[in-house]
């Protein structure tokens, strides 16, 4: 598969060094057309690509080229792998019936030696004339053309330069959704590490409040400080969203490398980011902190423009 690849340049929203990537995505829509005329036959080829979680191809032909079908299939599926695909050929319609006229020369001068003898033996002034040969029937001959060798050739040629034409296509528009995508995973980071930055300012004070909490609740009751202690801290790790952070961190690193492979790259993003989606969804049931539940919805809501984005990658 002919790929592209494309240097992003995406800035972090901090003032901190730049990320450089090499990206390589391609869009799943996009189109392609060619047409070769040859030897007085002009074959042409359109191919469309539209979104689908899977390869889908439609396959509209004139009767004269079906018997390619097969191999147009193959050619295609390998170029694309995913995609609702609709592919149309047409092909001038005086091929299915095209003939071709041939003077038979050997018959012809067979023709001539016998007028000549008719000729002399008759003694006749003169030889026959223009006309007497064209009443002959089979002298001229008509025959039908087999093109198949040409059709075949014209449309190999035309489906592989609107294939090559359609993903040109896909390869600028993936440049277009790689910048994108390199732009919010920068604003995700971001917003993550804000959320890491506030769980570590809110830690010592969460200990605090949970076991003035607890006191209060015992309403007197008299209890050992170090097992009050305890009882903090066991609800202080029970909230804490660390490990979701981490994870999300790992997610974010790991989708970056996926852009920059083009095996499967759309399911394989789309995957990643059900599963930043829970990281996300915990911190946001942990945190009793508004300003962690600000940035975990900010989050939310550039998860679903990369969501949208993904859909559209090959």
């Amino acid at each position: 598969m002919n790929t592209v690849s494309l240097i992003i340049h995406a800035e972090r929203i901090s003032f901190r060094p730049c990320i450089w990537a090499v990206i390589v995505v391609k869009s799943m829509t996009g189109f392609g057309q060619s047409q070769v005329t040859r030897d007085g036959v002009t074959v042409s080829t359109d191919i469309q690509c539209l979104n689908s979680r899977f390869f889908d191809l439609t396959v509209r032909m004139p009767r004269i080229m079906q018997k390619w079908e097969i191999q147009v299939r193959q050619a295609a599926q390998e170029a694309l792998t995913r995609g609702k695909v609709n592919l149309t050929a047409v092909v001038s319609a005086e091929v299915e019936t095209s003939t071709a006229i041939r003077l038979n020369r050997a018959r012809l001068r067979q023709y001539q030696e016998l007028f000549r003898q008719i000729q002399d033996e008759l003694a006749l002034p003169e030889g026959p004339s223009f006309s007497h040969y064209t009443a002959i029937n089979d002298i001229v001959e008509v025959e039908e053309v087999n093109r198949d060798d040409l059709l075949r050739e014209l449309l190999m040629e035309t489906l592989t330069k609107a294939l090559a034409g359609m993903q040109e296509m896909q390869q600028a528009e993936g440049a277009n959704l790689a910048a994108d995508l390199m732009m919010r995973l920068a604003l995700v980071q971001e917003e993550n590490e804000t959320i890491e930055r506030l769980a570590g300012e809110h830690r010592t004070g969460d200990l605090e409040r949970y076991r003035s909490r607890i006191q209060e609740l015992l309403d007197g009751v008299p209890v050992d400080e170090g097992r009050l202690l305890q009882e903090a801290a066991i609800l202080a790790d029970k909230r804490d969203i660390t490990e979701e952070c981490t994870r999300i961190k790992s997610h974010l690193e790991l989708f970056r490398s996926y852009i920059n492979d083009d095996d499967n790259t759309g399911k394989r993003l789309g995957f990643l980011l059900q599963e930043i989606g829970r990281e996300v969804n915990t911190i946001g049931a942990k945190t009793d902190h508004i300003d962690i539940s600000h940035a975990a919805v900010r989050i939310k809501n550039e998860l679903e423009k990369i969501r949208e984005q993904v859909q559209n990658i090959l």
